[in-house]
């Protein structure tokens, strides 16, 4: 076996190296088939094309940055020292109050203006206590309770540079939402939602907002309520267990900027409730009528010049329906009484249409609203800041008869007026039909030598001197500067003794000695 594979091996190796046979050397000389050549690529040349130059583009404006209204407030600090309605020769102690402000532009700061009432030095101060400067005054409101700030000294303009704007927006009203947007601490921003629910106030009408969560304590006066990035509201006051704050609507905002005089327009009548179902038969009226029966028409009022007449009942009001407690539902303030939103709804010079039953017929007329019943008034308001007029004489303190002095008088003694100045308030026209303009009171008796005896005339009304009417408070300097022939001033009054008689000497004397020690300045007639 192992023999035959030796063979064959050998054999093997003999073929592998032999020669090429004759066809194996025919096949290498015939031609052979040649391979295809592959297709050549023809690269396509270009058109050259002009192509025109582009700008390189712009880069995207950034986004707009939410307006912080924190940026836009101000701290106000004033010195409040007023003058005593009874002694108004003196001032009472001084006071500090302070308040936020907000900055709405044109170096304006808008504040509540019972901050700044009787101040004697006001300041601004940045809400992180770096920078102060002196402040004062430009506009006051006493009926909005609105006041607007500027620098006292030009150099000190600076101090808005860190400011941003506010600007006003729409008036709130019930059912909206708003924001109100402080500062903890003067330096950390705090949002709490508000909701708009209804009003209140009796000068003018105030959103009343409720909170969604407490509002940090003693930061509410001045503090702006904003929507939508723009002043809607400027925040009063705080009832902290309701979560209530009360605020001065962007309207009477608009309204306080604008406006050349100060005040809210009065349309000058008596308002009476017509609740009793046989008083509204006696007035021939419906017994499901309602509104307000006018007991009174100021003379000279806008509602007197616009016709309207005592006896008249009030049942609409610019196509309101006034109901029988003399409340209408207001669009934007709700259920309220027609005597507050009448102050609220038109500013002066504007139109006011009402609708009147007069002798069971209705009527519908036109009101321009006007303050004539305020500035035609006996009564008048002493303007804030002011030093009251007076004239001691002999120990009389003589002063016009103020609605200011009158509410202080009123606040005083309980609300209730001494009867002979309460009979003056009820006799109010008849006293203008007999040439008053001011009444004069005697509100003060000092015990001296020429004033013995007259304690009980103190708020009484000085009718004459010696025979001579005292129709306005001017008119009383001359009268007591007159001589007389015996040397007796003779002053009638509207309360027992009515008449008393002063001897000028002694009179004089106690002049001489009050100016001395007491009353530097005796007389203030302007």
């Amino acid at each position: 076996m192992i023999r035959t594979l030796t063979i064959l091996s050998l054999a093997a190796v003999v073929l592998c190296g032999c020669k090429p046979t004759e066809r194996t050397a025919l096949r290498k000389k015939l031609p052979q088939k040649p391979e295809p050549e592959a297709p050549a690529v023809v690269e396509p040349v270009p058109a050259v094309v002009a192509v025109p130059e582009q700008p390189a583009p712009e880069p995207p404006a950034p986004e707009p940055q939410p307006l912080e209204p924190a940026d836009s407030i101000l701290l106000v600090n004033a010195t409040l020292q007023e003058y005593d309605s009874m002694r108004p020769w003196n001032k009472e102690n001084p006071r500090q109050a302070r308040a936020h402000g907000v900055y709405i532009g044109e170096g304006r700061v808008l504040t509540i203006g019972r901050a700044v009432r009787n101040a004697t030095y006001v300041e601004l101060i940045l809400p992180d206590v770096s920078r102060t400067v002196s402040a004062r005054v430009l506009r006051y409101d006493e009926d909005m309770n609105l006041a607007l700030l500027t620098v006292a000294h030009e150099e000190d303009a600076s101090i808005f540079d860190k400011r941003t704007p506010l600007p006003l927006g729409e008036p709130l009203k019930r059912g909206d939402k708003a924001s109100y947007a402080g500062l903890i601490n003067g330096v950390e921003p705090v949002h709490v939602g508000l909701q708009a629910e209804n009003v209140a106030g009796d000068r003018v009408p105030l959103m009343v907002l409720r909170a969604e969560r407490p509002l940090p304590e003693g930061q509410t006066a001045g503090v702006p309520v904003v929507c939508n990035d723009t002043l809607c509201a400027l925040g009063l006051g705080y009832k902290k267990q309701d979560h209530l704050l009360q605020a001065v609507n962007a309207e009477l905002i608009q309204r306080f900027l604008t406006q050349d005089k100060a005040g809210v327009p009065i349309m000058g009548v008596e308002l009476v409730p017509l609740d009793d179902p046989v008083f509204r038969k006696y007035l021939k009226l419906d017994a499901a009528a309602s509104g307000l029966y006018i007991s009174k028409v100021v003379p000279g009022s806008a509602a007197a010049e616009a016709g309207v007449q005592a006896g008249d009942v009030l049942t609409a009001v610019d196509a309101m329906p006034v109901d029988n407690q003399g409340r209408c539902d207001h669009p934007r303030y709700g259920l309220h009484h027609v005597s507050v939103l009448l102050r609220g709804m038109k500013a002066c010079g504007q139109e006011l249409p009402i609708t009147i039953s007069r002798g069971g017929e209705s009527h519908n007329l036109t009101v321009l609203m006007n303050r004539n019943a305020v500035d035609n008034a006996l009564f008048r308001p002493q303007e804030p800041g002011v030093q009251p007029r007076y004239i001691m004489w002999g120990g009389l303190l003589f002063q016009p008869l103020t609605s200011t002095y009158m509410e202080e008088l009123r606040a005083r003694s309980n609300g209730v007026l001494p009867l002979e100045l309460q009979m003056l308030e009820d006799a109010h026209e008849k006293l203008r039909e007999s040439g008053c303009s001011e009444l004069v009171g005697l509100t003060f008796v000092l015990p001296t030598a020429a004033t013995q005896g007259y304690d009980e005339l103190r708020f009484s009304r000085l009718i004459a001197v010696n025979g001579k009417p005292v129709n306005r408070f001017a008119d009383l300097p001359a009268l007591l500067d007159e001589q007389t022939d015996n040397g007796i001033v003779r002053l009638e009054f509207n309360k027992p003794p009515y008449t008393v008689y002063v001897d000028r000497v002694a009179a004089d004397a106690v002049n001489s000695q009050l100016q001395q020690t007491a009353i530097p300045k005796l007389r203030v007639i302007e």
